[in-house]
């Protein structure tokens, strides 16, 4: 692991924090720790699965950690002189106890020094999150490394892609439509119709197969049939209790649909 380097993002989230509006300059361990994890990603998807850092990451309960990196946020704290602020919380005991500094310079010395991508990933997620351990929490646990690891194993960056123009997700527009394009319309009529043909020929056969007499009138395969189908298929399932203990084998942690964002 490279310490300079751990200590340039720690010292750069700080700065970057200490230019949010008031209410949002304050940043606790966990939240420094964290964008270091994501200064890390990004320069991994930018470069073949290199971090910028070469920190240990690994699976720990719900989130990317790594001691090498959290033993260096005191040192770092003392090198800024960051004030302390320690605020009471109804949800846990103890104190929470959040970190932020006071110098315009440092934000422009140390901007120069990072690579863009690492700069961009660090200010992107210090606006969107601040202090919100939560919003934060959730999102670095849906990242990739952590998507296709087991409860303490170390994550890889190398499965990630390099991101381009092209393969970037569009960022939703407020006013897009949500209603199907005509073109989905038609594909789903397709599929129905193409359903209703195969559960038809399969009737046929069943019933030359077993000499089942012909109804009258025939069945007419439409929209009603569709859903009333849908909704004996819904009354086939099994109930589930309100209350109880789901167990899951270990096995669900490499599943395909936590590795591949791309399985229903």
């Amino acid at each position: 692991m490279d310490t300079s380097r751990v200590d340039l993002v720690l010292k750069y989230a700080l700065a970057v924090a200490s230019r949010e509006e008031w209410g949002r300059r304050d940043l606790g361990a966990i939240h420094l720790l964290k964008l270091v994890y994501l200064a890390d990603l990004a320069h991994a998807q930018a470069h073949d699965g290199e971090t910028f850092t070469g920190a240990p990451w690994r699976f720990y309960k719900f989130g990317p950690w790594t001691e090498s990196v959290y033993e260096r946020i005191p040192a770092v704290l003392a090198m800024l002189g960051a004030t302390e602020q320690r605020v009471s919380s109804p949800r846990t005991p103890e104190e929470v106890i959040r970190y932020s500094v006071d110098d315009p310079d440092l934000f422009d010395d140390l901007d120069r020094h990072l690579p863009l991508v690492v700069a961009r990933s660090v200010k992107r997620a210090v606006h969107e999150f601040g202090d919100d351990t939560a919003g934060l929490l959730e999102y670095v646990y849906r990242t990739p490394p952590m998507m296709r690891a087991a409860p303490g194993e170390t994550l890889d960056f190398r499965t990630l892609v390099r991101p381009t123009e092209a393969t970037e997700p569009a960022v939703p527009v407020a006013s897009e439509q949500t209603t199907p394009t005509r073109r989905q319309e038609k594909k789903r009529a397709e599929r129905m119709a193409a359903a209703r043909e195969r559960l038809r020929a399969a009737f046929e056969a069943r019933r030359t197969e077993r000499s089942y007499v012909q109804p009258v009138p025939p069945p007419r395969y439409d929209a009603v049939y569709d859903e009333g189908a849908e909704w004996l298929d819904e009354l086939a399932g099994e109930h589930v209790r309100d209350r109880g203990e789901l167990k899951f084998d270990d096995s669900i942690w490499k599943s395909a649909a936590r590795g591949d964002a791309d399985t229903p």
